[in-house]
């Protein structure tokens, strides 16, 4: 029976009749028609390529949809909250590119009086990444904040670029570390006119984490915070935007799930200057 090899690393072999080789593979003896492995009870074995199932390759787009509606009437008060996500990832070889999307709800009124918006938010955002090498990214960025409601800066946009580094990953895991320039552009609201920083373009620096965790299949965790310091005429003025979403998949193989995500932007150049929001949703991975 033959030896395995120093260099030999185990791997499960799927052929196309449905079993299964565990051996431990001898690449140095492999060719594109053979698959040399050593079998712990039947030693060397050399599989044809032919009789080897092709490993699936993940599509390079993937897409989730999530939505949430909340009616409450008591006593003649009466609230309806309306919230929507929607994001798409392509992932191939080095590049890696994320599309987000969404917008945030709510009116109510009291006992015999008429309908008012409590909440009334948006959001866009694309970010594109290169790998460079393993331990090093390029990475280009946008976002759009729209909050109907702030007295100065309703709209709100914001570029970058710089450099991102995997500081882990794995099967379960990645976190992302970014820093680069900034720019950032807010305008819109009743006391826009009246406001120093309303209607300008600042210039910055941004530092940004990204956390992806599925610790099981039933579970997905991820996390992404973003702080840029601003450099206006008179001082620097810090922005932070940070989202934490915990989502559940009742069934392995559905892709349908239910998610809570909480929001919380700063804005020092906008009034008012904090805005949280949490959600709950029902939604589809595609």
């Amino acid at each position: 029976m033959a030896a395995p090899s120093v260099n030999a690393e185990p791997v499960p072999i799927q052929l196309k009749n449905g079993d299964t080789i565990h051996g431990e593979q001898v690449p140095e003896e492999s060719n594109d028609s053979i698959t040399v492995v050593i079998h712990p009870q039947l030693g060397r074995l050399e599989i044809n390529s032919d009789a080897i199932k092709p490993k699936e390759e993940l599509p390079a787009w993937s897409s989730t949809v999530s939505a949430g509606v909340v009616g409450v009437g008591e006593d003649g008060d009466d609230s309806m909250t309306l919230s929507m996500n929607a994001s798409s990832r392509y992932l191939k070889n080095a590049d890696k590119l994320v599309i987000r999307g969404g917008v945030n709800y709510k009116t109510s009124r009291d006992k015999g009086e008429s309908f008012a918006a409590d909440t009334e938010k948006g959001s866009a955002s694309i970010r594109y990444d290169r790998k460079l090498k393993d331990t090093l990214n390029f990475f280009t960025s946008g976002q759009y904040d729209y909050n109907g409601l702030n007295n100065v800066s309703i709209n709100t946009l914001k570029g970058s670029f710089g450099a991102g580094v995997p500081v882990l990953k794995n099967e379960s895991t990645e976190l992302i570390l970014s820093v680069g320039p900034t720019l950032q552009w807010s305008e819109g609201g009743p006391d826009c006119n009246r406001d120093e920083y309303c209607g300008n373009t600042y210039p910055g620096g941004t530092f940004t984490t990204q956390l992806n965790w599925m610790p099981n299949p039933s579970f997905k965790f991820n996390l992404d915070n973003n702080l840029s310091v601003l450099a206006t005429e008179s001082e620097a003025k810090p922005t932070n935007s940070f989202t934490a979403m915990i989502k559940y998949f009742p069934s392995f193989n559905s892709g349908l799930f239910t998610s809570l995500k909480f929001e919380s932007i700063y804005n020092s150049v906008a009034v008012p200057e904090i805005s949280n929001t949490v959600t709950g949703q029902l939604g589809l991975e595609f």
